[in-house]
């Protein structure tokens, strides 16, 4: 699965870049520099109180971190329309996103509560809820003749059996990626605490932590259509 994702990474760079550089690094980044103002969290006594320093920053910056993961989420059902779909323009590819953009938010936001609670039990049941509903958005994107409940029943279906793999794979992809931004964001604070604290070096410093962020999503979308093509073509007998 791992050389499919390779294969259409290939086929279609350019499309990808573009659409990332807009869905995937700005809004990263943006997220990024809003997270520097949370010196105070390291600096906290207690969990209760980093609880309550990271309550009053979620409250204060709700808006913003809403939009950060609206494009988000519109970046990666535009690039699972493009590698389900393909031979479009960037601009149909932009419009037939959005008209179905409102359910597949949706359908983000209860299988995030969902996996939400299976961690809430412990790890394992989390990551085994995370393998049985990743399909279910790549559904939604994949057969559009298929409405939101279909797809949350479609989704299910194809993980069916495949559960811990999926889990396996979504979760490495994450793990290796995100290591990567995070030894990043770690050269970038030791940068600028050697720089006197310059905001304008940190600034700078952002843009590798969030162009690696933009290829964490990136990966894990190419993994996540690997994965359904893999198992829709298995149950479809292609």
């Amino acid at each position: 699965m791992l050389a499919d994702a390779v294969i259409l990474w290939r086929a279609e760079r350019d499309v990808v870049l573009r659409i990332a550089g807009v869905f995937f690094l700005l809004p990263v980044l943006a997220l990024a520099m809003l997270l520097t103002r949370l010196p105070e969290m390291a600096e906290a006594s207690s969990q209760a109180e980093m609880l309550a320093t990271f309550r009053a920053f979620y409250t204060a910056n709700f808006a913003w971190l809403l939009l950060v993961s609206l494009a988000v989420d519109f970046g990666s059902f535009v690039l699972l329309n493009l590698f389900l779909h393909g031979n479009r323009t960037v601009r149909d590819l932009l419009l037939a996103s959005l008209a179905r953009f409102v359910p597949f938010v949706l359908l983000g936001f209860v299988t995030g509560t969902v996996v939400n609670l299976g961690f809430a039990l412990w790890v394992l049941p989390g990551i085994y809820l995370f393998g049985r509903s990743w399909m279910m958005g790549a559904a939604y994107a994949g057969e559009p003749e298929r409405g939101f409940l279909a797809a949350i029943e479609r989704g299910f279906r194809l993980s069916a059996g495949n559960g811990w793999r999926i889990a396996l794979l979504g979760c490495g992809t994450v793990a290796v990626m995100g290591s990567a931004a995070l030894v990043l964001a770690i050269l970038t604070q030791a940068i600028t605490l050697l720089a006197g604290g310059a905001a304008w070096v940190q600034a700078i410093m952002l843009v590798p932590v969030a162009a690696a962020g933009a290829a964490a999503y990136i990966a894990f979308t190419l993994v996540r259509v690997a994965i359904y093509r893999r198992l829709a073509g298995s149950i479809s007998g292609t």
